[in-house]
């Protein structure tokens, strides 16, 4: 017996028990690596399968909107048709007309796909649902900024038919078109021009149009302006190409531009009078410009006083141009897509 009030020694441990310690902590240590595998491996497998959704379902939204003037059938058509291209089979896409700016100007792209898991399984979850959502917008340019494609001309807005050709006199003897003077951008600043050489000059691009905007107001250019028309038109476009060298027109009526460079594809303001009617005004009135319109031109006749184009009722994309609420195709305005959601 020890003597009185000595410590007695602690139990001891068999190894058994702190064996069967270890295997718990090695067992919770295993399934928190297996759940960390299955979370790096399945996870990085269903950002890839997100971003694969994604891009098809941007690419799909785009094509959808850029034929939103076709009409909604020929939207959701082109929608479905660059999905499926993108896309693989078995996913489960939608397409729906929506609203951004104005009624029906977007259409927006959901998808959804299913995809196997390899870790995750483990765990009793054999698949997973991924899924993505894009919305493209439509959208008139109401701001550009010429680099030598905005004519010194207007066109009242009006009803216009894609490919179709329309005159425009230059000496403002029609009620529905016109010459104007538009300012010319002189370093960082602007100024009005002077005369028969800036209108020339703008014609040929050696003199660029200010910045032109929705809402601006600008007078006709009044007197005789077909002789410069006629030496702009000379030095800006030396050897005149078909219109079917230049745009290709879709079943939709919709056009692409082929040789969107072209210097027969001009920008023409789209103007109203000041009483907001469809007259061009006579002697010193003005008018207010409400958008822009493409047109190729394809010749003049009568020593410049009338020039001829083609209306295409195509897609610009310019990031450097200002956009805003869709006006439909009623006053001949071009238009961009972006994605807006």
């Amino acid at each position: 017996m020890p003597p009185a009030g000595t410590p007695s020694a602690p139990p001891a441990v068999s190894r058994r028990t702190q064996g069967g310690q270890t295997l718990g902590l090695m067992a919770v240590f295993l399934m928190v690596l297996l759940g960390m595998t299955a979370l790096a491996i399945d996870g990085g497998n269903w950002y890839q399968v997100r971003n694969q959704l994604q891009a098809s379902a941007d690419a799909a939204a785009l094509a959808g909107a850029s034929q939103i003037p076709a009409g909604t059938s020929a939207a959701t058509a082109a929608a479905q048709a660059q999905y499926v291209k993108n896309g693989k089979a078995g996913d489960i896409a939608s397409y729906t007309i929506t609203t951004d700016l104005a009624t029906g100007d977007s259409v927006t792209v959901s998808a959804t796909r299913t995809v196997h898991n390899f870790f995750a399984s483990v765990f009793g979850i054999g698949s997973s649902n991924i899924s993505a959502s894009s919305r493209a917008t439509i959208e008139s340019f109401t701001g550009v900024a010429s680099t030598g494609q905005v004519m010194p001309w207007g066109v009242v807005k009006g009803s216009y038919t894609p490919g179709a050709t329309y005159s425009i006199f230059t000496d403002n003897s029609t009620p529905n078109n016109g010459a104007l003077s538009l300012n010319t951008a002189s370093g960082s600043s602007c100024s009005t021009t002077s005369g028969a050489s800036d209108y020339r000059d703008e014609i040929t691009g050696a003199q660029v149009i200010c910045p032109a905007n929705v809402g601006d107001v600008v007078p006709p250019k009044t007197g005789q302006n077909a002789g410069p028309t006629k030496q702009g038109l000379d030095a800006r476009v030396t050897t005149w190409l078909p219109v079917s060298s230049i745009v290709s027109v879709g079943a939709s009526g919709l056009a692409t531009l082929i040789l969107p460079n072209s210097p027969q594809v001009v920008l023409i303001p789209v103007v109203e009078n000041m009483s907001g009617g469809t007259t061009w005004p006579s002697g010193s009135g003005t008018v207010r410009i409400v958008g822009f319109a493409v047109f190729v031109m394809t010749g003049y006749t009568a020593g410049g006083k009338q020039i001829t184009g083609e209306y295409v009722n195509s897609q610009l994309v310019n990031t450097n141009w200002t956009t805003g609420a869709w006006t439909g195709t009623a006053n001949g305005t071009s238009y961009t897509v972006e994605i807006t959601a």
